[in-house]
């Protein structure tokens, strides 16, 4: 307070001093009055002192409001529990309530249903309730004969394994009483496969124009296909007549155009066209040994017990590699 006059009084000093005045008192809780200073101001012109007064006031806790604090938080603890009860119990009961309307609807649709569904001709009217049980008996043995017409059809079950029907009792014969018993070992057999690889990696067949010699498969034919097809160095004898699968394929090193038959013939017959695959040319400016050129056919056909089928080039001196994967030719049969 630079420029103005202070003045520092203490207890039971009279405010006699005149003109303006500012008073500053510092006053506080002492251990000589433990209820702090009491202050009287005297003076000749109030409106001209100003008094600032420093002191320091203290707030003791009583043991009433720690009393009240508790009790109020008791009581909103109280409150709450006693809010969340009513509402489950509230919860509860409209649960309940809507449990019991649907029981209510479902017992109204239950007695309108039956009220509109006819009585089978299969399901006797119902008995008497035992033991809280709602038992029905087959017409036939509820001893109303009377009420059969006597054109009504008789019906028997079939047992077909997963599945059973109603068969007219006329159709049924008598003697018959188990059910067939089907050998189904037939349908578990492999299928006959005979695949024949080339027997050389490359060869030039000059003037023979049966293509050759081949060797066979074991690794993708049947077991015991030997017997049923027979491989006679160029060409094979069919022993087992029946719908076969014939395919084959060629690999010719030539840029010239390629064609080639399979033919299948009998014992003093004429031979039978099979099928047969050609190729063009290769106008491509390749060496001869990068130039190859492949032809494959497949058809269905049937044969018979005794042919004998061959494969026949058109052109002569070609060049062919017989080597696995690229010259082949096989039979599957499809059925007897």
């Amino acid at each position: 307070m630079d420029g103005e006059r202070k003045v520092n009084l203490g207890e039971g000093v009279p405010l006699n001093s005149s003109g303006a005045a500012n008073i500053f008192l510092n006053t506080g809780r002492s251990k000589v009055n433990p209820d702090g200073t009491v202050i009287h101001l005297n003076t000749e012109k109030p409106a001209d002192v100003g008094v600032h007064i420093n002191t320091t006031f203290s707030i003791a806790s009583s043991k009433k409001i720690k009393v009240l604090f508790v009790l109020n938080f008791l009581l909103s603890v109280i409150c709450m529990v006693i809010s969340c009860s009513i509402a489950f119990y509230y919860w509860n009961e409209m649960i309940s309530m809507r449990r019991q309307l649907d029981n209510m609807k479902d017992q109204f649709l239950l007695n309108h249903s039956q009220d509109r569904i006819e009585s089978s001709p299969l399901v006797a009217e119902k008995r008497h309730m035992f033991k809280g049980i709602d038992v029905r008996e087959p017409r036939m043995d509820s001893g109303a004969k009377a009420d059969i017409s006597p054109n009504a059809r008789r019906y028997y079950v079939e047992d077909l394994g997963e599945d059973m029907v109603l068969v007219d009792s006329r159709k049924k014969n008598p003697s018959t009483d188990k059910a067939p018993v089907y050998d189904l070992s037939v349908f578990k057999k492999d299928p006959l496969i005979a695949h024949f690889n080339g027997a050389v990696k490359e060869i030039n067949i000059g003037g023979n124009m049966i293509l050759g010699p081949w060797v066979r498969d074991k690794e993708v034919s049947s077991k015991n296909s030997e017997a049923k097809i027979e491989l006679n160095n160029n060409f094979v004898t069919i022993q087992e007549s029946g719908l076969y699968l014939v395919y084959a394929q060629v690999v010719y090193l030539t840029h010239a155009p390629n064609c080639f038959f399979i033919w299948a013939r009998q014992p003093s017959q004429d031979p039978r066209l099979l099928t047969t695959c050609a190729t063009g040319d290769d106008s491509s400016s390749r060496p001869l040994d990068k130039s190859q050129i492949s032809c494959s056919v497949q058809t269905v056909t049937r044969l018979y017990k005794g042919d004998t089928v061959n494969i026949a080039q058109r052109e002569p001196n070609r060049t062919l590699w017989l080597r696995p994967g690229y010259t082949y030719f096989g039979f599957v049969k499809l059925s007897s």
